[in-house]
């Protein structure tokens, strides 16, 4: 529950189904649109195994039951909270989740809402409510800036490399220069300890996609390979074969041959011995 704010409930709570959930102003620009989902199908995909956490962008935070129909409400760009249910939601109400609140707020700074983003925001999720980080990322000035709830006041996150790491998280908020719904922009992406892009669904199955490709392109070459080399290994018994049949040819020529010379020595032999015993006149 808020700590610093006078959320004495009236008698009856108001249901969040009965409270607004849209101002039905648009965001600021495509481009904040576009920002918005790509943050959450890549937060989405990173954490499909889980469900112990809701993530929505543009849609209302509730946290004072006494001003839910005034003023005292906000409506982040993005935001994540462990912990809770992942069924859909219209807008977050604290007091129906047991006075639950973001642990990550992103907001899309725009021209028009930059002071209200960088100062009165990060004073209401930091100081006066639990929310424990709260980045603004600004696409006309500087990326990324961050904060850190502190025992006294927030502390400012360091960039590491351009990149801001989220403790709640476990990962870092940075840009991409890419392209997203056919449009080529510089994007809030989030990255892993290591560095690595964190992927949306589709990118996923792109990179198993190509994976595949290049193994079964590493599979025909190794095939490939195999087929050569037992073809090679054909030929070089189709060669032994073929000199062992020489090396039987020769040897059958040079018993041939023997045989031949030791019959003539025995018949030249039979000729002298018939020469020796034959009496002269």
């Amino acid at each position: 529950m808020p700590t610093t704010l006078d959320l004495t409930a009236p008698p009856t709570l108001p249901r969040g189904i009965d409270l607004p959930y849209s101002d039905g102003e648009p965001l600021e620009s495509l481009w904040h649109v576009y920002a918005m989902n790509l943050l959450l199908a890549c937060i989405e995909h990173h954490w499909r195994d889980r469900s112990d956490f809701f993530a929505g962008g543009n849609q209302f935070f509730y946290f004072d039951p006494a001003q839910a129909r005034n003023v005292n409400f906000r409506g982040p760009d993005f935001y994540v909270v462990k912990g809770a249910t992942h069924e859909l939601r219209r807008s977050w109400v604290a007091w129906e989740e047991g006075w639950r609140v973001p642990n990550v707020i992103v907001e899309l700074v725009s021209e028009s809402t930059a002071d209200v983003d960088r100062v009165t925001k990060k004073a209401v999720y930091l100081e006066q409510l639990d929310v424990k980080e709260y980045y603004c990322y600004d696409p006309d000035g500087p990326l990324i800036q961050g904060w850190r709830k502190g025992k006294r006041k927030p502390t400012t996150i360091k960039q590491q490399g351009g990149r801001l790491w989220s403790e709640e998280l476990e990962l870092f908020l940075g840009s991409w220069d890419g392209e997203y719904h056919r449009q080529r922009a510089i994007w809030p992406r989030f990255f892993d300890a290591a560095g690595n892009l964190i992927p949306r669904a589709d990118e996923a199955s792109e990179r198993r996609a190509e994976a595949e490709a290049a193994r079964a392109g590493v599979e025909a070459v190794r095939a490939e390979a195999e087929a050569a080399r037992a073809e090679a290994e054909a030929a070089r018994a189709e060669v032994e074969a073929a000199r062992a049949e020489v090396e039987a040819a020769r040897a059958e020529a040079e018993r041939k041959a023997k045989d031949a010379a030791l019959a003539e020595l025995a018949k030249l032999r039979a000729e002298l011995a018939v020469l020796k015993n034959t009496p002269t006149a």
